[in-house]
This record gives structure tokens, C-alpha cells and sequence, in this order.
């Protein structure tokens, strides 16, 4: 009987891993490693199989020894991004730093590097491998996250901004970033611009969605008590405001139990307006 070659067994291996029968595929790899120790993709291939089975420790031999075959900037980036997984960020540059001097253009190694300097709190290297990022991949969203949030850590508002709305054209229903997008503008006085974020949350969020639905279930007529009824409380305090910035408080709550949360809104973030004076 004619021995099967071993690319045949390769090719089996690559079926059997497919048709997500891995304790057999891990079998014939190994078997086929086993008799032709020098078979490279062999353990490449295992050892993206180990990683995707979470047998870490054994992927990173499978990829040390593909390594001491032969190197390519695959497996430096996956030996890096076990290694980034193991928390061991030293190691993993040392791999993704290869893995980018063999291809000075694969995006997700220089991404990972920037994760890894994060990490270890190296930010302006970070900074900048985030930003060597973008130059391939424009829109790459955690490139844009991190740097977003480098900036906003660092005060550069401005920058923050022009990144988080980026963003949001990717994605408009990303509520954590409208939120951080709101802190700023809060932040550098923009209040209305604020408020305006806020309402747009408001709408977009299953949470917020659900709060305003059971604000609004509230019959405003169990409001009133011996002082009137809501919207007379309304117009007593639109009467004070000039006088007492605080009642802007006790109408934002009036609005909210009339189920009015936009407005609501309006009076609280006048009422932050007044205090940043």
C-alpha cells in the first residue's frame, strides 16, 4: 500500500480542522510533525489551532519551532499576540517588533505594539504607533478609541473630538463613545452641545430607552399634593430662577416626572451653565 506523502496528510489535517473535529486534526499534525520534524507549516498550523483551543503554552512552542525554521511576519504577530494575552507585553514586542521589520505595512502588528505600550504605560510611544496605524488604516476603531482617549487623559480636548466623531460616523449607535464625546464638550463649556449628546443617547440607548419609558408610564396626576398640581409647580419656579439658580434643579425634576426628559435635560445642563460662570 502507497504511503500517503506528507502534504497529503497536511491536506487532511487542514479538512479535519475545518470540519471542527480538533482532536484529530491535533493527532494527524502532530503525527505528521513526528515523522517530519522539519515540516514548517505543520507547525504553524498547530499552533493556531492550540491558540484557538486556548492551549497557549503549546501554541507558543508550535510557533517557536515553525520560528527556528524559517521566520515570516504571521508568526511573529501570533506569537505576539499569545504573549500580549499572557500579559508578558515585553515579550510580545520583541515578536511584533520582527514581525513589522519583516512588513513594515501590516497594521495589526504595529496596533498590538501600540496595545502593549499602553500597557506599559509608555503613552507617547502608544501615541504614535496608533497614529503610524491610522496612516495604513484610517479606520481602524481601536486605533481611533485608544488615541481618542490618550488625548482626552492628556487634555487635548480638540483632538479628542475630531477623533470621536470619526467614530460615531463609524458606528452612531456607540453610546460610550457619544458619553465621552459629552464629557468633553462638558468640559470645555460647550453645555448645550452637551445636553444635545445627551439626548441623542437618551434615544440610541436601550437603558436610557427604558427610563424614559417608565418616566413618561407616571400619570402626572399622582403629582399633585397641596402645593398644586406639576405644572403649577412649573410656573411658580420659572418665576424663581432668575433669583435662585437652584430651582433649575427642581424643574429638570418637575419635566422628568411630566415624562419630559429632553426638557429635563435642558434645565440641568443650565443649571452646570450657571455653575461654570
Amino acid at each position: 500500500m502507497k504511503k500517503d506523502t506528507p502534504s497529503a496528510r497536511f491536506n487532511r489535517a487542514i479538512q479535519l480542522e475545518k470540519s471542527g473535529d480538533h482532536v484529530h486534526a491535533l493527532s494527524e499534525y502532530r503525527a505528521l510533525i513526528s515523522e517530519y520534524p522539519s515540516f514548517r507549516n505543520a507547525y504553524v498550523n498547530l499552533g493556531s489551532l492550540y491558540s484557538r483551543m486556548e492551549h497557549l503554552p503549546e501554541a507558543i512552542k508550535c510557533y517557536e519551532a515553525a520560528l527556528s525554521l524559517g521566520h515570516d511576519f504571521i508568526t511573529f504577530f501570533n506569537m505576539g499576540c499569545i504573549l500580549y494575552k499572557m500579559e508578558n507585553y515585553q515579550g510580545a514586542l520583541k515578536n511584533l517588533e520582527q514581525s513589522v521589520a519583516l512588513n513594515n505595512n501590516f497594521a495589526l502588528s504595529k496596533l498590538i505594539i501600540g496595545l502593549c505600550n499602553s500597557r506599559l504605560n509608555k503613552l507617547q510611544k502608544a501615541e504614535k504607533n496608533f497614529i503610524d496605524v491610522l496612516r495604513i488604516w484610517p479606520a481602524n476603531r481601536v486605533a481611533l478609541t485608544a488615541l481618542a482617549i490618550i488625548y482626552y487623559n492628556t487634555g487635548r480636548y480638540d483632538r479628542s473630538l475630531r477623533l470621536l466623531d470619526k467614530l460615531i460616523q463609524i458606528d452612531a449607535d456607540d453610546i460610550k463613545i457619544r458619553e465621552l464625546k459629552s464629557d468633553i464638550l462638558l468640559k470645555t463649556g460647550r453645555i448645550n452641545e452637551s445636553a444635545a449628546e445627551i439626548k441623542v443617547i437618551k434615544r440610541k440607548s436601550e437603558g436610557y430607552r427604558f427610563y424614559d419609558e417608565f418616566i413618561k408610564s407616571i400619570p402626572v396626576e399622582t403629582l399633585t399634593d397641596r402645593l398644586g398640581t406639576i405644572d403649577d409647580k412649573i410656573k411658580s419656579l420659572n418665576d424663581k430662577v432668575f433669583a435662585d439658580s437652584s430651582s433649575l434643579i427642581s424643574l429638570s425634576l418637575c419635566h422628568l416626572f411630566k415624562g419630559e426628559t429632553d426638557e429635563a435635560i435642558d434645565y440641568l445642563y443650565k443649571f452646570k451653565k450657571k455653575l461654570l460662570k
